[in-house]
């Protein structure tokens, strides 16, 4: 997985053998280090349907490895409806 950063904002790119996604992220405020969008359920069973049925699983990747490489002092909180991951700092 790769976390490209431009200025306040980048991409994250997800790598498998099966496909890649792209997520966008951008840094928060106050408790919100950064904010990472994937694109919502209907647009993953369209367009990455080899990924659809293991959303919640490549969501909770995407977070532990930004959390990992970026973010060790903080947590990931998913909203997987909306395909949102929140990096807030921990309590």
């Amino acid at each position: 997985m790769e976390i490209r950063e431009t200025g306040r904002c980048g991409a994250i790119a997800y790598h498998e053998p099966a496909g890649s996604l792209s997520f966008y992220w951008e840094l928060g405020g106050s408790d919100s280090v950064a904010l990472i969008w994937g694109e919502a359920a209907d647009h993953w069973h369209s367009c990455h349907p080899w990924a659809a049925d293991r959303r919640r699983e490549i969501l909770k990747r995407v977070a532990e490895e930004v959390v990992r490489q970026k973010a060790p002092n903080c947590r990931a909180d998913i909203q997987e409806p909306q395909g949102l991951i929140h990096i807030r700092e921990l309590d």
